[in-house]
């Protein structure tokens, strides 16, 4: 059996964001068709309610991440651990099943789609079955399997979504291509499970409630947190608003693959040194120094190309996303921080810490949030949702320095990231002035001439960066 402190973390961070990558592209191109073919209004309310379903299965997702901590533990009963887990996932799609049958008006009033209630009910049995194994795979710190068995499901989502859509279905063909792609997807990640469920005892549930008390508080406040702004949107402006948000949004995604992938091996790895009383800081400072590599210049590139990203690969439509496209990169920059910071914060026991700050800057983002958007639109919620997660990333950082005080949280590495994004920026700009840019691979030149300008950048002036990737190929090569 596979101990999460044996696996390589930088080997199992490059290929799960590899996989992150694939995904982006699947999901990408996706979004752009789907954008195109559905309209603001029904792409918006597919997003709505996905946001609803995702922020109802977080009790699920919680009691996950107590099963993955209790896993990555050394000396644990994973079989045991595995039933408790299969257990809550089947109560919580009974629950949720009665909830639908009540709020049924109200999700199609607020969705704007008439099939909201089966659609949901569908989406919440998936992914609450899908999501739970998957935290399994990650608590061996099989982080790579988990990425590209993930990848799998977004090859498998598109071309099922694609021809539910276009035969008609509209965004009701968006939920049951994803349900769909999720049921198929499960049998792989099953296979990178080495045990077989059985049923918990007291000890092993009084263990798993001790943590999930807080990890499952910790996942709704968290997914309330990341979702509140299309919710918000949905609620004050319209689902018209949502689409323009979903838009800007999915273009920042990638700068958090690389603080995903590294964070989740991180968290396992943290916690079996943890619970061995070994040290942190080395895991600690290394994550943090490569954590935003893609975020930093990303949202460079956002300040430099805003108005051609959005309104070349989306259309005319979504223009109003553009000016919403800066902010939300800024966002994932502080993210990729933070949202390292607060795995280590689980991975030392501490979820009540996380869950003190999660009830923090979600409250003050829902008061910022709204007085904001009443003043001055949807870019009101970013700027909320900014100083939301950079709140998160000072309350964190703090407490990570109380617990691991060697762990260096400015690493000479995030300068030299910046510095190169600066020179890129320098370079895009008047390039991106002097051509004319009317189609996706003019747009898609530009964008790789940054991105070629940074990488050389950040490898000629980064002695950590060239002696990093050099580890990881020699134990890749091992591991093959």
């Amino acid at each position: 059996m596979t101990a999460a402190s044996s696996v390589s973390l930088g080997g199992e961070t490059v290929k799960a964001t590899a996989a992150k990558f694939t995904m982006a592209a699947v999901g990408f191109v996706g979004t752009i068709v789907f954008a195109r073919i559905l309209g603001p209004t029904a792409f918006g309310g597919f997003y709505l309610l996905f946001a609803l379903v995702k922020l109802t299965d977080r009790a699920v997702v919680g009691w996950g991440v107590a099963v993955k901590k209790r896993y990555s533990e050394a000396g644990s009963p994973k079989a045991e651990l595995l039933g408790s887990q299969f257990a809550f996932s089947v109560g919580w799609i009974l629950l949720a099943a009665v909830a639908v049958a009540v709020a049924a008006p109200w999700l199609i009033a607020y969705t704007s789609l008439p099939e909201a209630p089966i659609l949901f009910l569908v989406l919440i049995a998936a992914v609450s079955l899908y999501e739970p194994i998957d935290s399994i795979v990650q608590a061996q710190g099989r982080i790579g399997a988990s990425m590209w068995t993930d990848t799998l499901r977004s090859l498998l989502t598109f071309p099922l979504q694609l021809g539910l859509v276009l035969l008609g279905l509209g965004a009701a063909g968006m939920a049951y291509g994803l349900a769909a792609a999720t049921v198929l997807s499960l049998p792989v990640l099953w296979y990178f499970v080495p045990a077989s469920p059985a049923v918990p005892g007291r000890d092993t549930l009084s263990n798993l409630w001790s943590y999930a008390r807080y990890s499952s508080v910790n996942a709704l406040l968290g997914t309330a947190y990341d979702r509140f702004d299309v919710l918000l949107l949905g609620w004050l402006l319209a689902p018209a608003a949502a689409g323009n948000y979903e838009v800007a949004f999915k273009l920042t995604v990638p700068a958090t693959f690389v603080m995903m992938a590294a964070s989740s091996g991180l968290m396992a790895r943290v916690s079996h040194r943890h619970s061995k009383g070994e040290s942190l800081s080395e895991d600690v400072s290394n994550t943090l120094a490569f954590t935003s590599i893609v975020a930093i210049p990303m949202f460079f590139g956002a300040l430099a190309l805003s108005d051609r990203l959005v309104v070349t690969f989306y259309g005319p439509d979504y223009a109003d996303a553009a000016s919403l496209l800066v902010g939300l990169a800024l966002y994932q920059l502080v993210r990729t921080q933070s949202g390292t910071l607060s795995q280590v914060v689980d991975g030392i026991d501490r979820p009540d810490v996380n869950t003190r700050i999660s009830a923090l800057t979600l409250g003050f983002n829902i008061l910022l949030g709204i007085a904001l958007t009443l003043t001055y639109g949807a870019i009101g919620v970013v700027v909320a949702t900014i100083a939301a997660e950079s709140l998160r990333y000072g309350a964190t950082a703090y407490v990570v320095t109380q617990y691991v005080p060697g762990a260096e949280l400015f690493p000479r590495t995030l300068a030299e990231q910046f510095a190169a994004s600066v020179l890129m920026f320098a370079v895009v700009v008047p390039t991106a002035n002097a051509v004319v840019i009317d189609r996706w691979y003019h747009l898609l030149a530009v964008v790789a001439l940054g991105g070629t300008v940074y990488a050389l950048t950040l490898a000629a002036i980064s002695r950590k960066l060239r002696v990093t990737v050099e580890g990881v190929v020699r134990s890749s090569r091992l591991e093959l």
